[in-house]
């Protein structure tokens, strides 16, 4: 699975959590949440609990940023029921409660629970953001729920968030795992700055449904749009996922990204890309 590029924090062992929580008080509050995400990692149910113990006695549990990864801690260990009792004792006016509790469902594959959330919050009258809507929107698409994603989909274009990379990329999700090609590819070509997220999206949910796997045209026609945006490294991954998908890039696909770069005035990445087809053999 591609995913974009960052920085990656290295994250203590559940061991080191341990040690931690089973000394005397003396670590900074910020570096609770880390211990708390190692163990959500680790599905450590047993150091998470003594954690979350640990945070109770220091007055710290209360403080939302641990209770929304706490929470997401409980859900990853299956223990959902245990995460809506410490959802219930946040503060009904702090919305980023439903944030967390609907995001960690959606992550750990309890998508009906997620879905039922979401209802929930509606019930309660708050607006639906573009911080929950790729949550319920991965829900939709593995519950075969269009209907719902649909009108997700209004609610998006009514407040301008298919600009948000992250819910244009669930939207591709949503549609491409039910079926609905057309308006995947839709929703895809619409992204201003299509990147590997979108991508992958679209692919992986297509390679879902057997027979409507991208044939080699549509392939091409992906690599032309990022190549003649001078995306080389969007191009170059295009053909690595091609040969992924048991597709071998064509002379239409490399013309296609050295026309790209021809119109970008990008000689040299032209001449460089010119001379890898010819070491294929075309």
């Amino acid at each position: 699975m591609l995913m974009r590029s960052s920085k990656v924090r290295a994250l203590p062992s559940a061991q080191q959590s341990n040690r931690i929580i089973h000394r005397p008080f003396q670590s900074s509050p910020g570096f609770y949440p880390n211990l708390i995400e190692t163990n959500a990692r680790d599905r450590q149910l047993h150091s998470g609990r003594a954690l979350h113990a640990h945070l109770i006695t220091n007055g710290l549990a209360g403080l939302t940023r641990f209770a929304s990864k706490l929470i997401a801690l409980y859900v990853s260990c299956g223990q959902v029921v245990h995460a809506r009792k410490l959802f219930d004792k946040i503060p009904q006016t702090n919305i980023r409660r439903w944030f967390a509790l609907i995001g960690a469902c959606a992550r750990c594959g309890f998508y009906q629970q997620a879905m039922c959330l979401f209802c929930e919050m509606q019930r309660e009258g708050l607006r639906t953001n573009k911080i929950v809507i790729p949550s319920v929107l991965k829900a939709c698409g593995h519950l075969s729920d269009v209907k719902t994603g649909e009108k997700l989909h209004a609610v998006v274009l009514l407040f301008s968030f298919e600009f948000d990379a992250f819910v244009s990329s669930a939207l591709v999700d949503m549609y491409s795992k039910n079926g609905s090609v057309e308006k995947a590819h839709r929703v895809f070509y619409m992204i201003a700055e299509k990147d590997l997220v979108a991508l992958n999206a679209m692919v992986s949910g297509f390679a879902q449904h057997e027979g409507i796997k991208p044939n080699l045209i549509t392939w091409n026609s992906l690599v032309t749009g990022f190549s003649q945006k001078g995306d080389e490294a969007m191009a170059s991954n295009l053909f690595t996922l091609m040969r992924y998908n048991g597709i071998e890039p064509d002379v239409v696909s490399w013309t296609s990204v050295i026309s790209g770069f021809v119109q970008n005035f990008q000689n040299d990445k032209a001449f460089r890309t010119f001379k890898q087809m010819l070491g294929h053999g075309l």
